[in-house]
């Protein structure tokens, strides 16, 4: 914007340039009071032409005034006003200081001449205030500036309308309330300026020939208040009127130069926000006009060096044309001359140094960012508080320090650059307009702190002032797009460093809310596409969910194609998409996907030639490609390249590089796998000496310690393996226990995998295995919290967790300590239901004690349980759940809660046995055992004849006599010999051939085959002889006619075998676990202690007792029962009428109102079972699945008994046994007592029979009973399926159709 003296007529626009934003520059036209037309026209002259001849002889010839015009002549003040005028143009074209001074002095003099009323006193007042604007410009003194808007506002009631100087003056006032507002970002000076502006634009109406000035300074205005707000009509606005500017200045107008450059800088601006190509060509062209028109000598001439210059370096990083970049550079150059010092604007020409820091990032020349420092250095120094652009020079030197840092790992550099930063954000108090850049800038810098030191602090740090930067550009400011990446860009660090799911679910919603500010085709949409896809990818590796990663890869594809060569950011797409394609590849196993990552690895490191910055990183993603080929392919030459690529890139991350550790470590892991290959000695002891040396470079706390940690403990172990030094064994067991221990802020999956190896490491070597079981546990609800979605907490819990509790029972046991085992096994096992059955536990105690507390814990409870049910808002149930176990902690602190809802201890978990003793099934690697509770003498402990293996075979054995089709020929073969082997071994000659007399000999209904019984009758034999006959031999059990309850606590593969149907079934003397006991099985012993269902206080009992019947004998898309029409005939044949709600073909939603009110719920349809996640399980009704969420969902506080006849609801997942993924567990944690279910697929023609004997035993009258207050009994639901089983065998049906009904729970 312009400023006018007004003594002096002639009036010019504003001419803003990119590189010196703040900056406001002013050409002032002058007009003598002497009579010679010369003196007149020798100003105009210069401003024409740029040539100081013209300059120097007005203002000799205008000191001479004064002495003519002694005070108190009339003129004399305004001879002061022009030779001050004149002084002031100098100044700006040569920058020397004393030409300013003398202007403000004799504007002083002036203006006290001229006391009020004086006429002209509103003109000195206006002149005194640009003077002191200038300067305030060029020294940063505030109080400058403060005083020249204080002389214009009393200039202003003396320019009332219609005054023929108001348009100048408002035109003035206008631009020092702009400055203004640029220095402080008091918005109010904005808006001021912009309503001076538009008042003195009315009072210029065309042809004025200041009305093109005014134009430019509206627009200006206005394209500041875009910047500020983002309100994109501020910006067309800006356009339209700059293109009217220009309109009136056609060639040759001596200031059309100035419009060019003016439109060109808005259309840049234009370009920034919506990506429009044609707008930055646009101004490029516009750009390049204005300089032909700008001939050396002109003294405009640099700036519209630096316009074009910045112009073409954007279009570079748009479409990384070479040829842009270096002609920027040598555009730079050119105007840095022109600005040799002292000119007042080298400083901003000093911004070349901007653009040989990109042309480093391109080419690796270390020189040129040895330059662009010092050439930022050197603008510091010319920019002393208070210069209004210190805060600039400070970020800018900080930013190329940042970068030095980043390619060499110079730790000062990092260091001064932080100082730099906050330097600078001191300078820039709210509301100044750039202070969320600078807390960007420092945020930044502390990132790369926290990356290299691993100082938890300067994360903390970094987000709140991310957050701060956010919170101050409103939803339609252009830089709110950067500072919303910047903000994910940092929650997802602390993610990976924390594990907080929450973070990392707002980085996504962050980064889409990025992407919705940069449509195509923004230039800017290709970065937050990857930033996207990055967050996917990790979010995929966090939880496993495809579509994440799909989302990733189809993501990247896009952000690669918007980057076609010679891109400058294109070898960044094709790092990004191959490591998506790595990722898939190692998930799915598409050799594809690998081959493509090859390729895409290639072309990048191609496109990071030697010195680029960036080629360690390529060498290094090239060689951890190739590296996974190689595991996959076994192809030697691949690892062997991947071992040399590591190697130069280790050489290009000398000390103190902040990346040197990860070389050393890719280094150390290809070394190990050739050592393994080939048992190369050497490549063992130098991967450990790697090893340890990039263990040394991540001190505590570091957040890849753990990582460290991890690998030297694998190799230590690899050479224990192949030396039998025990001494590395002790070694890695302590490496291991550092990463549990001192890396409290890694996250709970790495922390597990180094207390399993511990665990596994030390088992039988070492006392402390035991302690290492105990950690991984208790890490277990970390790995499947509550916040996750439901498969997401399946698939944590396969991640090597299955089997670990079994593993550490078994540990425990071998020590003697078999109270222990027992609380390990329920810790670990069970996890889902776990954490579900925490959030059902009353909590009376609590409410007596801390009712506010209570009741949170309550509310969060809810919203937990119904959250996850619903699986969806991830953020809010991470949020809750963090609130849950704070809240949890809270309530531990008080007296008497120290164990408030922490796993059960022994004392507590032996209530389970007050019914009958609880037998608990464990098989492990180590073997097998059982462990005995019961109310009397606590726990036994029974050695079993089986080993893991043994057991496992069982399994297949059973699934090949219940499978329906053909099975392998060969591999059922192979399993029969090694079964019988092992029958063989248990029993003799005479029990074995008694066992496989024929079937003819036996009345059967329904003959199976001779294969089927013979596999039933040698898997139920192999159970009796090995587990069963010795459970009861330490019971004392003897037969009788008064059976006692038993429960059957199964683990790992022993919950696939009928245990309640083992025995020996011949002509001779049959011994069966029936004969023995009533036998009930329990996926935990928790699930017995029937104190923790809850019933909720707002759903109180009913009453009555009722019994819901829901039969599907036509169920769409599935075979047809036709028995179940029978089987409800039956049933009405025992319970009252009045006590049954009957649903024949019913729909969902009428079944799940009857919950509430009812007692037994009986189902006679098709079951689906959904392992991956069981609260999809489902009975299929008429109108589509009842699911087990659904059910959950309801309160159901009269729930005794549910009676599946469906097919398979007791069969659980192959690969998470001990979790009791299947309808009948599902149904007792949902709150049922007591559940009857099938193993296996059942003949619909006996599940009439089964029902019907277990309804009459069920409702069988007792002597005392009151025919009209009459409830059965449902914790006699075990012995009624008991004889109801009796009665179907009794009918010489097969094994296959009597033994999968099993009772589960009370």
């Amino acid at each position: 914007m312009s400023a006018r003296f007004l003594d002096v007529p002639s009036h010019l626009g504003m001419d803003y340039n990119s590189d010196i934003p703040l900056r406001v520059r002013t050409l002032r036209h002058l007009r003598g009071h002497l009579d010679p037309d010369s003196l007149a026209t020798l100003p105009t002259r210069f401003n024409e032409s740029g040539e100081q001849e013209h300059l120097n002889p007005a203002i000799s010839l205008y000191r001479e005034g004064p002495h003519l015009l002694p005070a108190p002549h009339p003129l004399r003040s305004s001879f002061l006003n022009n030779i001050a005028a004149a002084l002031s143009t100098r100044f700006e074209q040569s920058g020397r200081q004393e030409d300013l001074e003398e202007a403000i002095s004799l504007h002083r003099e002036a203006l006290e001449l001229r006391p009020a009323p004086h006429p002209g006193r509103s003109t000195s007042l206006s002149n005194l205030a640009i003077a002191l604007s200038t300067r305030s410009e060029q020294s940063g003194r505030h109080e400058d500036l403060e005083e020249a808007i204080s002389l214009y506002r009393e200039a202003f009631k003396l320019f009332p309308a219609p005054h023929p100087g108001r348009s100048s003056f408002l035109n003035n006032f206008a631009n020092a309330l702009w400055t203004r507002f640029n220095q402080s970002g008091r918005h109010e000076d904005l808006e001021e300026a912009i309503s001076l502006h538009r008042e003195e634009l009315k009072l210029l109406p065309a042809p004025h020939p200041l009305r093109s000035a005014c134009l430019n300074n509206v627009a200006a205005a206005l394209k500041t208040r875009f910047e500020r707000s983002g309100q994109h009509e501020d910006l067309e606005e800006a356009i339209s009127l700059h293109r009217e500017a220009l309109e009136l200045r056609p060639a040759p107008h001596p200031l059309r130069s100035s419009s060019l450059n003016n439109i060109a800088a808005t259309l840049s601006t234009r370009f920034e926000q919506s990506g429009r190509h044609e707008d930055l060509e646009e101004a490029v062209s516009l750009y390049r006009e204005a300089l032909e028109l700008r001939l050396a000598p002109h003294p405009l001439r640099s700036t519209s060096l630096n316009n074009i210059a910045n112009a073409l370096s954007t279009r570079f990083r748009q479409s990384g044309r070479q040829e842009d970049l270096e002609e920027a550079i040598s555009l730079h150059r050119e105007a840095l001359e022109l600005r040799a010092a002292p000119h007042p604007l080298r400083s901003a020409s000093l911004n070349i140094a901007n653009a040989l820091r990109t042309r480093f990032e391109q080419s690796g020349r270390h020189e040129e960012l040895e330059e662009a420092i010092s050439l930022h250095r050197e603008a510091l120094e010319l920019r002393p508080a208070p210069h209004p652009d210190r805060s600039t020079s400070l970020g800018n030197i900080a930013v190329a320090l940042r970068t030095r840092f980043d390619q060499s790992g110079r730790h000062e550099d990092l260091e001064e650059a932080i100082s730099l930063h906050r330097e600078a954000l001191e300078l820039l108090p709210a509301p100044h307009p750039l202070r969320s850049t600078s807390l960007n800038n420092i945020a930044n810098a502390l990132l790369a702190r926290f990356r290299q030191s691993g100082r938890q602090e300067d994360l903390e740090e970094a987000i709140p002032l991310h957050r701060e930067a956010l919170e101050l550009l409103p939803a339609r400011h252009p830089d709110r797009f950067s500072s919303l990446n910047d903000v994910a860009v940092a929650l997802s660090m602390r993610f990976d460093q924390s594990g907080r799911h929450e973070d990392l679910d707002e980085a996504i919603s962050l980064h889409r809310e990025a992407l919705e500010l940069r449509p195509g085709p923004h230039t800017d949409r290709s970065s937050v596409l990857n930033n996207i896809a990055a967050t996917l990818s990790r979010r995929f590796r966090q939880s496993g969910r495809q579509e994440d990663l799909e989302e990733a890869i189809s993501l990247d594809r896009e952000a690669l194609e918007l980057r076609a060569a010679p891109h400058s950011l294109r070898s960044s797409s094709l790092h990004s998409m191959a490591t998506a394609l790595s990722t898939r590849f190692e998930q799915s196993g598409r050799h594809e996907d690998l081959e493509e990552a090859i390729s895409l690895h290639r072309e990048a490191l191609e496109l990071r030639a030697a010195p680029h910055p960036l080629r360690s990183y390529s060498l290094h993603s090239m060689a951890t490609v190739l590296w996974r080929r190689f595991k996959q392919s076994g192809r030697h030459e691949d690892l062997e390249e991947a071992i040399s690529l590591h190697r130069e890139a280790l050489e290009l991350r000398p000390a103190p590089h902040p990346d040197r550790s990860t070389s050393l470590n890719n280094i150390g892991a290809a070394l190990k796998a050739r050592f393994e290959q080939s048992g190369r000695h050497e490549d063992l002891e130098e991967a450990i000496s790697l090893f340890r040396e990039a263990l040394e470079l991540r001190p505590a706390p570091h957040p890849l310690r753990s990582a460290s940690l991890n690998n030297v403990t694998n190799v230590l172990k690899a050479r224990f393996e192949q030396s039998g030094r025990h001494e590395d064994l002790e070694e890695a067991i302590l490496f291991l226990q550092d990463a549990l221990v001192a890396c409290e802020t890694a996250s709970a999956s790495r922390r597990f995998g180094a207390a399993r190896a511990w665990a596994s490491w030390a088992d039988s070597r070492d006392d402390s295995a035991l302690d290492a079981y105990q950690a991984a546990i208790e890490l277990l609800p970390r790995l499947a919290m509550l916040s996750l979605d439901l498969p997401s907490r399946q698939q944590a819990l396969t991640s090597g967790t299955d089997g670990l509790a079994r593993a550490a029972a078994a540990c425990a046991i071998e020590s003697g300590q078999f109270e222990r085992a027992v609380e390990l096994l329920e810790e670990g096992r069970a996890v889902f239901w776990s954490q579900a059955l925490q959030l059902r536990t009353p909590m009376t105690d609590l409410r007596k004690v801390a009712p506010g507390l209570e009741e949170t814990l309550r509310d969060i409870s809810l919203a937990l349980e119904q959250g996850s049910l619903r699986d969806r808002e991830a953020a809010r149930l991470r949020r809750l759940n963090d609130k849950w176990l704070a809240t949890l902690e809270e309530v531990r602190q008080l007296e008497g809660f120290e164990d408030f809802l922490r796993p059960r201890g022994i004392s507590t978990l032996l209530g389970a046995a007050a019914e009958g003793p609880v037998v608990i099934l464990n098989v492990s690697k180590a073997g097998c055992a059982a462990l005995i509770l019961t109310s009397l003498s606590g726990i036994q402990h029974v050695p079993l004849a089986l080993t893991f293996a043994d057991v496992t075979l069982l399994v297949d054995l059973m699934r090949i006599a219940t499978a329906p089709g053909h099975q392998d020929p060969s591999r059922s073969a192979s399993i029969r010999s090694h079964v019988d082997g092992l029958l063989q071994q248990i029993l003799p000659p005479t029990t074995i051939q008694l066992m496989r007399q024929s079937l003819e000999s036996r009345d059967m209904t329904r003959v199976p085959t001779d294969h089927q019984y013979n596999d039933f009758q040698t898997v139920l034999a192999v159970l009796w002889q090995s587990v069963v006959r010795r459970v009861f031999h330490t019971l004392g059990l003897e037969k009788t006619d008064t059976l006692p309850n038993l429960w059957w606590c199964p683990t790992g593969p022993f919950t696939f075998l009928p245990i309640h149907a083992a025995g020996i079934y011949n002509a001779g003397e049959p011994q069966c676990v029936s004969d023995y006991v009533v036998s009930s099985y329990t996926p935990t012993i928790t699930a017995l202690l029937t104190t923790l269902w809850t019933i909720p206080n707002n759903v109180p009992m009913s009453n009555s007792f009722k019994m819901m019947v829901v039969i599907e004998p036509n169920t769409p898309c599935q075979s047809r029962l036709r028995y179940t029409v029978d089987e409800l005939r039956r049933i009405e044949s025992h319970v009252p009428e009045k006590d049954l709600i009957k649903f024949q073909s019913a729909n969902v939603e009428e079944v799940v109102s009857h919950l509430p009110i009812t007692s037994i719920a009986h189902f006679a349809c098709h079951g689906q079972q959904h392992p991956e996640n069981p609260l999809e399980s489902a009975l299929m009704l008429h109108d589509g699945p009842l699911k087990v969420s659904q059910i959950m969902q309801q309160p159901t506080p009269n729930a005794r008994l549910a009676f599946l006849g469906a097919c398979q609801t007791a069969m659980g997942d192959k690969t998470l046994p001990d979790e009791a993924i299947h309808l009948a567990s599902t149904l007792l944690f949902a709150g049922f007592r007591g559940v009857v279910a099938t193993m296996w697929s059942i003949s619909d023609e006996d599940g009439p029979k089964v029902a019907n004997g277990f309804y009459e035993y069920l409702y069988r009258k007792k002597p005392s009973a009151v025919a009209d207050t009459f409830r059965p009994d449902t914790r006699e639901a075990a012995r009624a399926l008991h004889v109801a089983v009796d009665k179907l065998c009794s009918e010489g049906v097969s094994f296959k159709c009597w033994v999968p009904f099993i009772h589960m729970g009370r």
